[in-house]
């Protein structure tokens, strides 16, 4: 099964993603990373808590536009919500409820703006109905406004482990661009890219029974994005996650926070 490693991350109040490949296990052999567990449906709690891997889209009132829409949240409220045409918004949310509000604060890359021209801002997200398995509301900032659905990702039910994550990770584009990144089976990391950017770090497991990495790095020798980077990974089936790199917005690795790693095959 081809996997990929969704991987978010926020530096003080910026928020970085990285979508990568599995392109074999660790040790470059030619087998995909594997993933513990085979596809199930997620079961319900029996509150409608928030913690979790939601899925969907965005639909900007303003542009008109609609676009896939990833969210991860773990246990402790941190959520970071991504979008395919480079959105990405990070905050907290309260770990029940079926309606509440929450403040996230929001980042572009260099290459694009929010509506009002800026890359950086916030966003007053409003959930107006959450439960087990669905989330709906409205947001608005940065001068755009609009309306989310999403739904509980039936990977929240997968367990995580070290053993699940290790492997090697690639990604190289048509204008040259190539990144490598190893993780290894007692959770250390280490990453670099053809423009001389290098990652090194750790990856835990805070729940063994739910598909949610904790993610522990430092970038160097990257220029404005050296600095350390704490958020949360997740590993998904490619076939999931489909929707997503087509959609997936361009971004140039040498203007951008918020990168989205693509598949290899």
């Amino acid at each position: 099964m081809t996997t990929r490693m969704f991987v978010s991350a926020g530096l003080t109040l910026v928020t970085a993603s990285l979508l990568l490949a599995g392109c074999g296990g660790g040790g470059g052999s030619s087998s995909a990373a594997p993933v513990a567990g085979s596809p199930t449906s997620p079961t319900p709690p029996t509150a409608a808590t928030t913690p979790g891997i939601w899925k969907g889209t965005i639909t900007s009132a303003t542009t008109g536009q609609t676009a896939p829409i990833v969210a991860l949240t773990g246990h402790d409220g941190h959520s970071v919500w991504m979008t395919a045409d480079g959105r990405v918004w990070g905050g907290l949310l309260p770990m029940s409820g079926d309606h509440f509000d929450a403040t996230f604060d929001g980042h572009m890359h260099d290459g694009v703006h929010f509506p009002d021209g800026t890359n950086h801002g916030t966003a007053s997200m409003t959930i107006d109905h959450h439960s087990a398995s669905t989330t709906s509301g409205r947001y608005s900032g940065s001068g755009d406004a609009g309306t989310f659905n999403m739904s509980l990702s039936p990977m929240w039910e997968r367990a995580a482990s070290l053993g699940a994550a290790a492997g090697v990770y690639t990604r190289s584009t048509s204008n040259g661009y190539a990144m490598t990144m190893t993780i290894h089976a007692d959770g250390q990391l280490s990453a670099s890219d053809s423009r001389g950017c290098v990652i090194s770090g750790t990856i835990a497991v805070p729940d063994a029974l739910h598909n949610l990495y904790g993610i522990d790095a430092t970038v160097s020798s990257c220029g404005s994005l050296d600095g350390r980077y704490r958020g949360m990974g997740t590993l998904v089936d490619a076939e999931a996650m489909q929707d997503w790199m087509t959609a997936m917005h361009p971004l140039d690795p040498s203007l951008t926070v918020a990168r989205h790693m693509e598949g290899c095959g």
